[in-house]
């Protein structure tokens, strides 16, 4: 085990973060305290296992707009001294505290604000793509009908063709018994007449 003084820089003060580095230290068993500087940076005292302290360092590096750590200044001052149990919050003045709890509590409280406006708008645009959905179904069923429409003009004049075939079929079927009819009658006349020249001329 060895002791390490760690310094954050960074906009680290009045957001929470020393309850996150004490979350984080009690998670890898690391003993020590974590405590606000008068510079506004933050101060880590601790003991722990050599094999751990890398992990610690890249969990407390946060970045995440309300924590901004833009440094971290790390020291190994020797053999720890077991003079920690647990790992703990140093607390400043009770009237420094109440501020930083309070400012916390804004900071937390603006983001959650800004997040509930971006969320107003997204589902404001939510209602305008659900809108122009609703307007483009509306044209789709408008052209379905239209479609409907078509089809029925086109079986009715399908339906006019037929007819009209149907009655030119008869009309031919007319015209085609019309000429029998007549050539049949002409075929007798010829057949008439050329009888009765060969009966004048002693053929028959």
């Amino acid at each position: 085990m060895r002791r390490f003084e760690i310094i954050i820089k960074g906009k680290v003060q009045k957001v929470g973060y020393r309850d996150y580095v004490e979350e984080v230290a009690r998670r890898f068993n690391i003993v020590g305290f974590v405590e606000n500087l008068k510079d506004g940076n933050v101060r880590i005292l601790c003991e722990a296992d050599e094999k751990i302290i890398d992990d610690f360092l890249k969990a407390i590096n946060v970045k995440n707009g309300l924590t901004e750590v833009e440094k971290i200044i790390f020291k190994d001052i020797g053999v720890a001294t077991g003079e920690f149990q647990h790992f703990e919050i140093k607390y400043g003045p009770l009237e420094e505290e109440i501020g930083e709890r309070m400012a916390t509590a804004v900071k937390y409280a603006a983001a959650m604000w800004s997040d509930i406006k971006e969320v107003k708008t997204d589902i404001k645009e939510m209602k305008s793509d659900i809108k122009e959905m609703k307007n483009d179904i509306k044209e789709m069923k408008s052209d379905i009908k239209e479609m409907k429409t078509d089809n029925k003009e086109i079986k009715e004049d399908v339906k006019i063709v037929i007819k009209k075939e149907d009655e030119i079929a008869k009309n031919i079927l007319d015209l085609r018994l019309d000429l029998k009819s007549y050539l049949d009658d002409r075929f007798k006349k010829i057949e008439e007449e050329i009888n009765l020249i060969k009966s004048k001329i002693g053929l028959l």
